[in-house]
């Protein structure tokens, strides 16, 4: 079976909420409208605006809840705080009528050195199972509320950052660590099921501040730069390896 992938975010997001044990992993999601947007708002304290089809962290817009009953609008480096009734106005000089978009829940995420973060898990299917063959973490650059590697993001081993977040308690690294390898082979299953012939995945995980696992989103077509710029390159290698293996034998 040739190689295939899948572009649109919520396609992928379906598919995997058909297994009922990663509903509890997934922030709600939906097809981006006005009143849709109204829905969420009132349910999260933060919410994001994503194209459909997209990225490299490009197109988001993040709205977030302020405590005097505005909203603060933030896209790149730039924030915008705006009343309810502005924000439809704003939004449009910001999402291209020519593209679909999804409004996902907000997490309250844990911070390393008081910056966002997400782990990518790397996962490749060479042959009959998926393999998890890296995992890394990506810390967000100063001001930014994105985490990929082409907005600044710099990357740090999944070990380290789960001892530093906490520290006293190394079966909780463990743990979360173990929770995140199944989750991640869940999801590749789920996806699997839905859409035979993917053969790699991205998948970006997230640990809120109260220690749970989510998954972010899941690319189809991931790219391996973070794993490049570790000091040990024994992942990245792997990476590769599997890379070619796949390529050769179905590319």
């Amino acid at each position: 079976m040739p190689l295939r992938y899948v572009e649109e975010k919520l396609l992928k997001d379906k598919a995997m909420r058909k297994d009922p044990r990663l509903r509890h992993h997934l922030p709600e999601t939906l097809p981006w409208s006005p009143g849709i947007l109204a829905i969420m708002i009132s349910r999260y304290p933060t919410v994001f605006i994503k194209p459909d089809v997209g990225s490299l962290g490009n197109g988001i817009v993040r709205v977030k809840k302020q405590k005097n009953h505005r909203l603060q609008v933030s896209w790149g480096l730039h924030h915008r705080e705006v009343d309810r009734n502005s924000l439809l106005p704003v939004l449009r000089t910001l999402l291209s009528p020519r593209r679909a978009y999804l409004v996902q829940q907000g997490l309250q995420l844990a911070k390393y050195r008081n910056r966002l973060l997400d782990i990518r898990v790397f996962m490749q299917k060479p042959d009959k199972a998926w393999r998890i063959s890296g995992k890394v973490v990506r810390v967000g650059a100063p001001g930014r509320f994105v985490t990929n590697y082409h907005q600044g993001a710099r990357p740090e081993t999944v070990e380290n950052v789960l001892s530093a977040l906490y520290p006293r308690d190394p079966d909780k690294v463990k743990h979360t660590i173990r929770e995140i390898n199944q989750v991640s082979a869940m999801a590749a299953k789920a996806l699997d099921r839905e859409f035979p012939g993917l053969r790699t995945l991205g998948i970006d995980i997230a640990v809120d501040n109260k220690g749970r696992v989510w998954i972010i989103e899941v690319n189809t077509a991931p790219t391996f730069n973070t794993f490049r710029a570790l000091k040990d390159k024994t992942m990245y290698y792997r990476i590769l390896r599997r890379a070619r293996i796949i390529q050769a034998k179905y590319g």
